[in-house]
C-alpha cells in the first residue's frame, strides 16, 4: 500500500497534517495562476502541466522533480496533486473539462502488478484534487495563467466506486496481459480508462505483450495511460463543489461494481411479462416503446426517467438507454438508431483536415456505453404478437469493441467524409446514392431519420435531403444480445458476422 512505501523523500515535500496543506489550498482561491506564480514559470511554458508546477513551487515550496512517487508526503501518508480544469456549462452547472490522467501505462510491467501495489493505486490512493475554472472561450488570445483557481479537495470513493475502479483496472490488465493492448478502448470500462497519451496517438507507440502463438514476443500499441474519465471527474467536482443532489445514487454496496449491480437488478425480473412489471411498477402501457425505457430505469430501483440523472451512469459515461424486442427468429424486427446529424456534424464531415481519430461519430463510440434491457415476443413480428406478452430476457452494459468501431463504423465515416469533402453529390432519392446502405457493412450505415419528407437539411455542398442518421444494422444487435445475454438460445441467434 502506499502507505508502506519508502520514505525517501525530500523534507520540503512532508507536510505535519492534512490540516497544513488545507490552509495552503485555501489561501490560494480565487486567485489566478499569474497571481500565485513568484517564478514565472507560467510565462516561459506553453503546456497545462506548468500550472501543476506553479503549485508545487509557488505554493508548497519545493523543486518540481519526476520521480514515479507521489508528490507529497503528510504525516505518514502519500499523497499525489492533481490540477485539473472545471467550466460551467450553459445551464450554469459544474463539469469536469477533461479526464484526469493518473499514471503512464507500462505495458510490460502491468501483467505483473496486482491492484493494491500498483503503479497506478500508489498515486491515486491519495489524491488531493485542485480545480480551476477555465471559461476561455479564445484559446489563442486568452492565456491559461488567467483561470481561476475554484477550490480544492482530498478525493473520497464512494461505496461502490472502489470496487469499480478495481474491476476497470482488473479488465485492462487483463486485455493487457492477453495480447490485446493494442485494442483498448475508453469506453472498455466503466470510471477507468485507458486514454491514449501522446500529441500524436496514433504515432506514441510501446511495446506491449502478443498474443499467444503470434510470430514475435511483442506487438505495437497506441501509448496510454490509467486516467479517470472526464464524466467521472463530473460527479466527482459536483459532489464537493456543486450540487450533487442533481442526480440519483443506485444503492451498490461496497463490494460491487456498477456492472454487478445492474445485472443483480435485472437478474430478479428475467421472465417477467411487460404487463406485468408496468403493473408493479405502475407504469401506463402505451402503443409505443417509450414504456419499455421507463421500465428499464424502474427495474433499477431509481425514481429519475433519465439515465443520464444517475450518477453512477452519468460516472461511467453510460448515455445511451436502449430497449429491444426479439422475435421467433432471434432478430430484432427494427435497426437501431442514433440522433439525427446536425449541421455541426455534416460541417465536420466536409472538413479536409478533420481525421477519423478526431471525429464526433469516433469520440462517441470510444467514449460512450449502452444500457440494453432485451424482451422476447413470441411470434414472427409486432403485428403478430401482443406487446402486453413480450417477456424480459435480460439488460446489461455494454459498448463497442475497439475492432468493430475500426471495422465497421470507421469505413462508414470514411465513405461520408470522402463524398463531403470532394464536393460530390450524395445522389440520395436517386439510384445513384452514394451514402453508405445497410448492404454497405451489414452492420453500420445512414439513411433517413426525419419526421417527414419535408424534414430537411442542407449540406455544405450545397444539396438539400432529408435529415439522416447512423443506424446500427438489426443483425449487429442480435449478436450483441447473444454475447452478453446467456438465457438467449445460441440456436435462435443468426449468424452475423463472420
Amino acid at each position: 500500500m502506499v502507505g508502506s512505501m519508502s520514505n525517501h523523500i525530500g523534507d520540503n515535500r512532508k507536510f505535519s497534517d492534512i490540516d497544513e496543506i488545507t490552509a495552503l489550498l485555501t489561501g490560494i482561491n480565487g486567485k489566478t495562476f499569474r497571481e500565485i506564480d513568484k517564478t514565472g514559470r507560467g510565462e516561459k511554458a506553453g503546456n497545462k502541466g506548468s500550472l501543476g508546477n506553479i503549485i508545487e513551487e509557488s505554493v508548497f515550496g519545493y523543486s518540481i522533480n519526476s520521480d514515479k512517487q507521489p508528490d507529497i508526503m503528510v504525516a505518514d501518508e502519500f499523497y499525489e496533486l492533481k490540477v485539473t480544469p472545471i467550466r460551467s456549462n450553459k445551464k450554469k452547472k459544474i463539469v469536469a473539462k477533461e479526464r484526469l490522467v493518473v499514471d503512464i501505462i507500462n505495458y510490460l510491467t502491468l501483467c505483473n502488478e496486482v491492484f493494491d501495489n500498483s503503479s497506478f493505486w500508489q498515486k491515486a490512493r491519495q489524491m488531493i484534487i485542485i480545480y480551476y475554472l477555465d471559461n476561455r472561450t479564445d484559446k489563442t488570445n486568452q492565456s491559461r495563467l488567467d483561470c481561476t483557481i475554484y477550490g480544492s479537495f482530498v478525493l473520497k470513493y464512494e461505496p461502490g466506486e472502489l470496487e469499480t475502479i478495481r474491476k476497470d483496472w482488473e479488465y485492462i490488465k487483463n486485455k493487457v496481459a492477453s495480447g490485446y493492448a493494442d485494442r483498448l478502448s475508453e469506453s472498455d470500462t466503466n470510471y477507468l480508462a485507458a486514454c491514449t497519451k501522446g500529441e500524436t496517438a496514433a504515432k506514441s507507440l510501446r511495446d506491449a505483450p502478443a498474443p499467444s502463438g503470434f510470430e514475435s514476443k511483442y506487438i505495437r500499441a497506441k501509448q496510454r495511460a490509467f486516467s479517470y474519465k472526464p464524466s467521472y471527474m463530473t460527479i466527482v467536482a459536483q459532489r464537493v463543489l456543486g450540487d450533487g443532489s442533481l442526480f440519483e445514487r443506485l444503492p451498490i454496496s461496497i463490494n460491487e461494481n456498477l456492472n454487478d449491480y445492474v445485472q443483480k437488478k435485472i437478474g430478479q425480473y428475467v421472465g417477467s411479462k411487460i404487463s406485468d412489471l408496468a403493473n408493479k411498477f405502475n407504469v401506463e402501457l402505451k402503443t409505443h416503446y417509450s414504456f419499455n425505457s421507463q421500465l428499464a430505469l424502474k427495474m433499477l430501483g431509481v425514481k429519475k426517467n433519465r439515465i443520464e440523472e444517475i450518477e453512477q451512469f452519468a460516472a461511467a459515461s453510460v448515455t445511451q438507454l436502449k430497449t429491444t424486442v426479439l422475435y421467433d427468429d432471434g432478430k430484432p424486427e427494427q435497426n437501431m438508431s442514433f440522433p439525427a446529424l446536425k449541421e455541426d456534424d455534416w460541417a465536420e464531415l466536409a472538413d479536409p483536415n478533420m481525421q477519423w481519430h478526431d471525429s464526433r461519430l469516433y469520440k462517441f463510440f470510444e467514449n460512450n456505453k449502452f444500457y440494453f434491457v432485451v424482451f422476447k415476443s413470441n411470434g414472427r413480428n409486432r403485428k403478430s404478437t401482443c406487446y402486453k406478452d413480450d417477456v424480459l430476457v435480460g439488460g446489461f452494459l455494454w459498448n463497442m469493441p475497439e475492432e468493430d468501431i475500426e471495422k465497421y463504423v470507421a469505413p462508414a465515416w470514411n465513405k461520408v467524409h470522402e463524398i463531403m469533402v470532394f464536393g460530390k453529390s450524395t445522389g440520395y432519392g436517386t439510384d445513384e446514392n452514394q451514402l453508405p446502405k445497410m448492404s454497405f457493412n451489414h452492420v453500420f450505415h445512414m439513411r433517413p431519420h426525419g419526421k417527414n419528407g419535408n424534414d430537411v437539411i442542407t449540406l455544405p455542398n450545397g444539396e438539400t435531403i432529408t435529415k439522416q442518421c447512423w443506424w446500427l444494422d438489426r443483425l449487429y444487435i442480435a449478436k450483441i444480445v447473444a454475447e452478453n445475454i446467456g438465457q438467449i438460445s445460441q440456436e435462435m441467434v443468426p449468424k452475423v458476422i463472420e
